[in-house]
């Protein structure tokens, strides 16, 4: 018998429709929800989501609860800023799969993304640390959730980790995306790549159309 899925969509583009990142993942979801029509899907527009407020309460709060683990405790209680990290934190876990489409802005993520990834990483919420051998083992708690990420970008880029070499054209953004979820608990992550979208002409309209027949494709198999 199947069981109904939710997924969650982060979307991390403010351009809706002009977004080619947001264009890509729709045809994405589209053709997902043609096939699990039972499944729910969430979208989070972290542009337009009231994402919690992150200061110096919450940093603090974050130290306080780092203190009480340690100390044996089970972490601080959701209230003030911390509240708004659990919250988050537990829309994240009660996801069964997670979607996430992003433009690349200075060689790297729009700051709503970012502002959204510090919010959710948290010790004891979407990880935990263990001492072994007198040394720190980090391990994530986000885990058994598969991510579909859609990635867009101005230039071509090589799928590789950066290196010195690269010079001014750097791609930080697929290889930060990648290491903050891994950490966080997940291995099963998936790549759809659009690009390049900084001159416009038939090149690019041909680029996106590979991608969102990609996407349809990923879908099914999603």
């Amino acid at each position: 018998m199947y069981e109904m899925a939710k997924v969650l969509y982060l979307e991390a583009s403010p351009r809706g429709d002009s977004s080619y990142s947001s264009r890509v993942a729709k045809e994405f979801l589209k053709a997902y929800q043609a096939k699990n029509p039972e499944d729910e899907v969430e979208v989070l527009s972290l542009f337009d989501a009231d994402l919690p407020t992150f200061s110096a309460q919450g940093a603090n709060q974050k130290m306080e609860n780092i203190i009480n683990l340690v100390s044996g405790g089970k972490g601080l209680e959701a209230e003030g800023e911390w509240a708004g990290v659990i919250r988050e934190s537990d829309r994240l876990k009660s996801a069964d799969k997670v979607v996430l489409s992003s433009p690349m802005w200075n060689f790297s993520i729009p700051y709503r993304l970012k502002h959204w990834i510090d919010v959710v990483t948290q010790p004891g919420v979407t990880f935990v640390v263990d001492v072994v051998d007198d040394a720190p083992v980090y391990t994530g708690l986000v885990t058994d959730k598969p991510l579909q990420m859609i990635l867009a970008s101005g230039s071509p880029y090589e799928m590789r980790f950066p290196r010195e070499t690269d010079g001014t054209k750097t791609d930080f953004q697929r290889a930060y995306l990648e290491h903050a979820f891994r950490f966080m608990g997940f291995s099963d992550m998936r790549l759809i790549k659009v690009q390049p979208t900084g001159i416009p002409g038939p090149d690019l309209e041909a680029a996106v159309v590979s991608s969102e027949a990609h996407a349809r494709e990923a879908a099914l198999m999603f």
